[in-house]
């Protein structure tokens, strides 16, 4: 346990100081910040998002059509991957996330980009929806998880787990196998035909597998697919969502890591 303690409060000290390395490193808004941006994208986005990124590209049309998830269309409003309230823009810190840790199976981090380059791709794809220009995303707040569960922790989150139907997508036990799943009724806002997160394997969550990610994933929910948001079944009730995400991580064996 103390170990775990201290591998907690590490990756609260290098996460801190990562995010204010990025924001340290941003360059100015600006026509120049996203020519560059441009050029970047054309090089390195392109072939999946297309020319005018509208998630046509090549290689993710030739996929997309036929499955889920297609290309982010960077023209349109619905993010997936966000820690604003349901139906928002994502803020500029969750595009950041997800350009530097990528989509496991779907899309590569591009950490190979140093953070001023991200941040200017971050400009130029902004620049292709004018609702980044009329909205200031607001973070929801996401506290920081408690070190462990508690006593009850995993069982309660089970509970809930039943409580709110989880399993008619996820499964009894989370394999992604649940009858809604199975029957292949879920689909995304193209219609596509979507499979639900196998819980049992953190590598397929794509918005990250650490306590905090599940929590935000749960939180904001994933817009354009079945998977709601439950901030207002959870509000004013955070010991019990963590409950629920101690619950998850068991599934895959990791409670707390």
């Amino acid at each position: 346990m103390h170990r775990r303690v201290l591998r907690y409060l590490a990756i609260l000290i290098v996460t801190g100081f990562c995010a204010t390395t990025a924001q340290a490193l941003r360059p100015k808004d600006g026509r120049d910040t996203i020519t560059e941006g441009h050029r970047i994208y054309d090089r390195a986005c392109v072939w999946c998002h297309g020319t005018e990124g509208k998630g046509d590209g090549p290689s993710g049309w030739s996929i997309g059509r036929y499955a889920a998830p297609r290309p982010r269309d960077f023209t349109a409003e619905s993010y997936k991957l966000r820690s604003t309230p349901s139906g928002e823009l994502p803020t500029d810190q969750d595009l950041f996330r997800t350009i530097t840790q990528g989509i496991p199976g779907f899309m590569p981090s591009y950490r190979s980009l140093n953070e001023q380059e991200r941040w200017q791709v971050i400009a130029y794809l902004k620049s292709l929806n004018p609702a980044f220009e009329q909205e200031q995303p607001t973070p929801m707040v996401l506290p920081s998880p408690p070190l462990f569960p508690s006593g009850n922790g995993i069982t309660n989150g089970r509970a809930l787990y039943a409580k709110y139907e989880c399993r008619t997508c996820h499964g009894d036990n989370g394999a992604g196998d649940g009858p809604e799943s199975k029957a292949g009724h879920l689909r995304d806002a193209y219609n596509l035909p979507i499979t639900a997160t196998d819980l049992t394997d953190p590598s397929s969550f794509k918005n990250g597998a650490t306590p905090h990610d599940l929590y935000r994933s749960i939180m904001t929910g994933l817009d354009g697919t079945p998977m709601p948001a439950y901030a207002d079944q959870f509000a004013g009730q955070e010991e019990a969502a963590w409950d629920l995400v101690w619950y998850l991580q068991s599934l895959s064996g990791q409670p707390g890591r």
